[in-house]
């Protein structure tokens, strides 16, 4: 799987998949957007309680200072803030898109369940509602 990355103690590091844990990995196509930031994010913070057992994490092409301050006004201390900041990662999975001269290459936005490392399920609709429907 190609690296996403994480903040830990203020250092950019290789965000690490936990393989005992199920993960909801979200992409949004930027942080401070305005789906992402009035619904996306907040939806799942919202929601923790409806998804005991998985771990949330939300990726973007943002670096990782920008992923952990929004996620810090927006989110929850437990969902996980990634920067896929090469966008490989969105490339991998087939959700790279160009969004023009302006915001150039970022991803859709997406949702998959992430077991033992492993992409096992893509969520027809990444949003909470969505997400649990299929769950």
């Amino acid at each position: 799987m190609t690296v996403l990355y994480s903040l830990v103690g203020g250092q950019v590091h290789p965000y690490k998949f936990n393989k005992e844990q199920k993960i909801i990995l979200v992409g949004v196509p930027g942080a401070f957007t305005p789906t992402c930031t009035n619904e996306h994010l907040p939806g799942f913070a919202k929601g923790l309680d409806k998804l005991k057992g998985y771990k949330v994490a939300f990726f973007s092409s943002n670096d990782c200072s920008v992923m952990e301050e929004w996620n810090k006004l927006y989110g929850h201390k437990d969902i996980d803030s990634l920067s896929d900041h090469s966008g490989e990662f969105a490339k991998t999975l087939g959700e790279a898109v160009d969004f023009g001269p302006t915001y150039g290459w970022r991803n859709n936005r997406c949702a998959y369940l992430i077991e033992n490392g492993e992409v096992v399920k893509k969520f027809a609709d990444p949003f909470l509602d969505g997400v649990l429907k299929e769950l």
